[in-house]
């Protein structure tokens, strides 16, 4: 879509200057510190701490282009659920196969999770706890997660009030 193409165009821009696995792995670290201090005050310090070193490494514009990038990523996936991020990271090639980097197609995460959500299982679940958990190990760009969130979606469920996501990687 638009917002990747304009993504993937401000993280080359800058990573003339820092390389472009860099950028795009601060632009992560970044995004994520950032969401954290919005909601967890008790770790804002040490989170805030790890941000203003990360962000020093690049000039005011430039960080400035990169704190556009996350506005791309929300804008991106308000147009539906997709693996923005993963298929990001594939298009720019920053995928290693040697050191076992594979990455599950959308297709097949949205198959899996309309498996294990679809039908009544998620509604049934729902009705009784409120809420429905969903856990992914090795979360890597979330694709498995953001197809618990389609699969619900597609059941008429709201994944934002009805769905507890723990994701977790190396």
């Amino acid at each position: 879509g638009q917002h990747q193409k304009e993504l993937s165009k401000i993280l080359r821009e800058v990573a003339h200057r820092h390389g472009l696995w860099q950028v795009f792995s601060d632009f992560l670290a970044m995004s994520a510190l950032s969401i954290s201090n919005a909601v967890d005050l008790r770790q804002y310090d040490k989170r805030e701490a790890e941000y203003m070193q990360i962000v020093g490494r690049y000039t005011k514009a430039e960080a400035c282009l990169i704190a556009h990038c996350l506005g791309h990523v929300v804008i991106g996936l308000e147009e539906g659920p997709q693996d923005f991020l993963g298929s990001l990271f594939m298009s720019l090639e920053l995928g290693n196969d040697w050191a076992g980097q594979f990455f599950t197609p959308y297709e097949i995460s949205l198959m899996m999770a309309k498996m294990q959500l679809g039908g009544d299982h998620a509604k049934r679940i729902i009705a009784e706890r409120g809420f429905i958990t969903v856990n992914d190990p090795c979360t890597g760009g979330g694709a498995m997660l953001i197809a618990a969130a389609h699969a619900l979606q597609d059941e008429g469920l709201n994944h934002s009030q009805q769905m507890h996501a723990t994701a977790k990687d190396i």
